[in-house]
């Protein structure tokens, strides 16, 4: 918490009712009907997914980690993406370490 109130100082945000509508952000990869149901008047530069989609996605990994058929701590789950911190080996520049 203490590190989101020093971001959210250092942006010019006092308080909450001051960050809300404050619209320092855009979403991305999200479509138009998800951005106005959850993040009103939010700007998004380009169309992307839906509900549906994060609920096919969510219940895909859910079933890999939880699946009955294999046994527990056994196997191991995708990156999900293509930056990750390494601690040693290829490191991608200005990723933070955990």
């Amino acid at each position: 918490m203490k590190g989101l109130i020093k971001v959210m100082s250092k942006m010019g945000i006092s308080t909450v009712q001051s960050y809300r509508g404050a619209q320092i952000f855009e979403a991305i990869g999200l479509n138009q009907e998800l951005i106005d149901n959850y993040f009103t008047w939010t700007p998004s530069p380009v169309d992307g997914i839906g509900l549906e989609v994060i609920e096919q996605e969510s219940i895909l990994r859910h079933e890999a980690s939880y699946s009955k058929d294999v046994v527990a701590g056994a196997q191991e789950l995708e990156v999900g993406g293509q930056y990750q911190w390494r601690r040693h080996g290829n490191t991608i520049s200005g990723i933070r370490t955990p």
